[in-house]
């Protein structure tokens, strides 16, 4: 277990330098997940089936008997 010294001594931080490149890289690999992301859906054929994997119009087993 640690335990946290009263001293006035100041907290040690660790750092570095900023490596130029990396936010544009960034920007442009968010982009690019973006436009991907927006084809996916925009390309997806119509709205989303039955949980059965078919939508034939009939009812359920769970619905059936319950009207």
């Amino acid at each position: 277990m640690a335990t946290h010294n009263n001293s006035d001594e100041p907290l040690k931080e660790l750092k570095h330098d900023a490596v130029p490149g990396y936010l544009k890289a960034f920007v442009i690999a968010f982009a690019v997940m973006g436009l991907y992301l927006a084809i996916l859906l925009i390309a997806t054929p119509g709205p989303a089936k039955g949980h059965h994997g078919h939508d034939d119009g009939k009812k359920s087993h769970a619905t059936e008997g319950k009207h």
